[in-house]
């Protein structure tokens, strides 16, 4: 569904996907995650979440912090009141999306993925498998990127700036009209005259 449908590919849509075909049929969901990462790196701008969601999946799916991934089927979790006792992972995520938002997706509606399935395509998910190891540094986030956040950042600041400028520019263009309309005679002008010179 994530290939053939870029709707699965969205924030919401992912949380959509995962509830419905994981949670609800209770699928091998750690590697149903690791596939998703991977075709991440192979189409980087076609996700709109990012792997820092994924990883936060992962962390509460045995966390019992949340009861999104309680209990093993729909029966139980109705039985226990889950809903209702529970908060959802999806509130928290919900409330801060700008922070799983991958500042390089580009939607694309009707794009269908096809993944290199090849073990020389595949790669170790450091900063999920190893992120414990003292041997292995924390992965920084990539200078691309950050510079490319950064860059958002600066056309936001510049966007608001714009709209102040013109917000002023109208302020003074509608005063400047209304001192024109009103009668004042000593700014009055008297008319040009144009002199006719023979050719």
């Amino acid at each position: 569904m994530l290939m053939l449908d870029s709707h699965f590919r969205t924030l919401r849509g992912f949380q959509v996907l995962i509830e419905k075909e994981w949670i609800s049929f209770g699928h091998k969901f750690a590697s149903f995650i690791d596939c998703v990462w991977q075709m991440t790196k192979q189409f980087p701008t076609a996700f709109e979440f990012n792997e820092h969601l994924l990883l936060t999946i992962l962390d509460h799916l045995y966390s019992c912090r949340f009861g999104t991934f309680l209990y093993n089927c729909e029966s139980a979790r109705d039985v226990n009141e889950v809903r209702t006792k529970t908060l959802s992972l999806w509130s928290l995520v919900n409330s801060k999306m700008e922070i799983y938002l991958n500042p390089f997706y580009t939607p694309e509606s009707g794009r269908v993925l096809y993944p290199v399935a090849s073990m020389r395509h595949l790669e170790l998910w450091v900063t999920y498998y190893i992120r414990w190891n003292p041997r292995i540094q924390h992965q920084q986030q990539s200078p691309v990127e950050q510079r490319y956040r950064e860059l958002l950042a600066l056309r936001d600041e510049y966007l608001k700036k714009l709209e102040q400028l013109q917000m002023s520019d109208s302020s003074s263009t509608s005063s400047d009209l209304a001192n024109s309309t009103a009668p004042n005679a000593a700014s009055s002008t008297p008319p040009k005259q144009y002199l006719r010179t023979p050719l």
